[in-house]
């Protein structure tokens, strides 16, 4: 049984049911998108590392990336205006950490072999949506997610670089509907007609910034930490499933009690969106809860 073989053998009983091989190369078509981005300082402090180490445009160890889906519910119902919420991908538990422990028994694999292996799960230089885009994972839609066929948008990816070679996937020949329904959805307009995509304006990224300025407080609204908008609308996840339980993350803002650090930690600590602390949290809470009592006194 050659490597590929063992390693598919491997995924499938850790339980991936989606990944791909992508051939890792000087990736510029990538670099260009990223100096375009750069350009009209669409760039956002969240997205780590240079240039060079998101193309591969070094000559360097690894030849191929793993690249593995790990789908998620998406949450939706009716709420009162006094239920606050995340949203569906940071209302689970920590995908970090599934990811990792799963990808960890597929690493430890190819090193028994003689391979190199790296673990890259979300916050690192790699561009991992592109590489699952290479691995025929999925393709962009207008608001510049991947769309897996099976899975629609909601989905975490998590990636293993290593020197071993594979049969490689190829970017799927296929296209968003461009319906333009997530471009209208947008609370702040992130998401251009141009096919542009601003990150500094987008809901998601603006929640979880450490400092605001007023105009980036009023779009804080009942989902408090992310933004499923441009998600929800889009006819590509018509059919993704809906999470059929009550989940942790909706609070009710008028039994929530200020949490010490640790309190917070213990509480919502397996949680995706715990990562940015309680001070975020209640921060956006607060601001919510001033703009409702406003809204309640006229």
């Amino acid at each position: 049984m050659n490597v590929e073989k063992k390693v598919i053998k491997m995924l499938k009983l850790v339980g991936f049911d989606k990944f791909g091989f992508a051939q890792i190369k000087y990736f510029k078509e990538l670099e260009a998108r990223y100096f375009e981005q750069e350009k009209k300082k669409f760039k956002t402090l969240f997205q780590v590392g240079n240039v060079d180490k998101k193309t591969f445009k070094n000559e360097n160890i690894y030849k191929s990336a793993i690249v593995v889906l790990l789908p998620y519910k998406k949450f939706e119902s009716k709420l009162n205006e006094n239920i606050i919420y995340v949203s569906s991908s940071l209302s689970n538990f920590d995908y970090h950490v599934v990811l990792k422990n799963k990808l960890m028994v597929i690493s430890d694999y190819l090193e028994s072999m003689g391979y190199t292996a790296k673990i890259y799960v979300d916050n690192n230089e790699l561009d991992e949506r592109y590489l699952a885009y290479k691995a025929g994972l999925g393709f962009y839609g207008l608001n510049h997610l991947l769309i897996n066929e099976d899975y629609g948008s909601y989905f975490f990816i998590g990636v293993i670089l290593t020197n071993a070679i594979f049969n490689y996937g190829n970017p799927l020949n296929k296209k968003c509907a461009m319906c333009g329904k997530c471009l209208e959805s947008c609370p702040n307009g992130a998401i251009k007609k141009s096919g542009d995509f601003n990150g500094n304006q987008c809901v998601s990224y603006i929640t979880q910034k450490k400092i605001l300025d007023e105009c980036e407080k009023d779009l804080i609204g009942q989902c408090i930490i992310g933004c499923d908008k441009c998600m929800i609308i889009c006819p590509h996840n018509n059919f993704v499933s809906h999470s059929n339980t009550s989940i942790e993350p909706l609070i009710d803002i008028y039994k929530y009690s200020s949490l010490s650090n640790k309190e917070f930690k213990r509480k919502y600590g397996k949680y995706a969106f715990s990562w940015r602390g309680k001070k975020i949290f209640e921060r956006n809470l607060n601001i919510y809860k001033q703009k409702l009592a406003k809204k309640q006194k006229l």
